[in-house]
């Protein structure tokens, strides 16, 4: 049993880690990471006095932050719950976002901030990227679930070998459908251009203006996600809260018989 719950705890390492060295190296190949840089720099030049010995380091910024990120993301998997795998997943997301934006036909960023977008990564390895952080969201989602599966079976008196079994079973379904959602994203990816072709002809005979389009489908999407979370809200009721609701049951009197 202590080799299984080594295993997925193992693989949840593994994946956080892969994660987080990826979307940091991306990161540092970015237009943003190397607009923002010298002025990160220069800040940290300013401090020198406070800084002391650490000046001497700056040269090694980038190895620096790297550290940085590796650090979080294990404290954040030493954690092991929910969310502790949710402030991972942002930390990613928050040094992936660059990368998107380079390849964005809509960069607003540079409508606040002008800069020339000039990555250094290919379109496909931002894909590949992105497909990872999918991955590993859904794995860690699920990893947690099925580590607490086991505890409530373990607390039932369950079987080792019944236990071992569970499990097998459970991480060969998320590897079926991490495999999945590669194959769905890769469709995707791949498909993009020819749908995004056959649309713009389509829309270019539309009698209304792209903007209105535009803001028909915000709306539309902003309506969807209000909907989905309310949902998600509802079915991750407290269960302290659904006891309450149910009234205790009253302890049965004994019948006093006399001899």
């Amino acid at each position: 049993m202590r080799a299984t719950e080594t295993y997925i705890r193992t693989t949840e390492l593994a994946l956080a880690l892969a994660s987080t060295y990826m979307t940091a190296v991306t990161l540092f190949q970015t237009s943003l990471y190397a607009k923002f840089k010298p002025l990160l720099l220069r800040i940290l030049s300013y401090m020198e006095p406070l800084l002391g010995g650490l000046s001497n380091y700056l040269s090694y910024f980038d190895l620096s932050l790297l550290v940085l990120v590796i650090v979080l993301s294990l404290l954040f998997w030493r954690r092991g719950d929910e969310a502790g795998f949710g402030r991972l997943f942002s930390l990613n997301m928050l040094m992936y976002f660059p990368s998107v934006i380079d390849f964005s036909m809509f960069n607003w960023i540079n409508l606040i901030l002008l800069y020339d977008p000039a990555p250094r990564v290919s379109p496909l390895w931002v894909f590949g990227v992105g497909v990872l952080l999918q991955v590993t969201y859904i794995a860690l989602r699920y990893t947690v679930r099925f580590r607490r599966i086991r505890e409530e079976l373990i607390g039932r008196g369950a079987e080792v070998e019944d236990l071992d079994n569970v499990s097998k079973g459970q991480m060969a379904y998320l590897a079926l459908l991490m495999a999945g959602t590669v194959a769905v994203l890769t469709v995707i990816y791949y498909a993009t251009p020819f749908v995004r072709d056959l649309l713009r002809f389509e829309v270019a005979e539309l009698p209304y203006p792209h903007i209105v389009i535009g803001v028909a489908c915000t709306i539309l999407i902003a309506v969807a996600t209000v909907i989905y979370l309310r949902g998600q809200s509802s079915k991750t009721q407290p269960a302290a809260e659904r006891e309450e609701e149910t009234p205790p049951l009253e302890p049965e009197q004994p019948d006093n018989q006399h001899e």
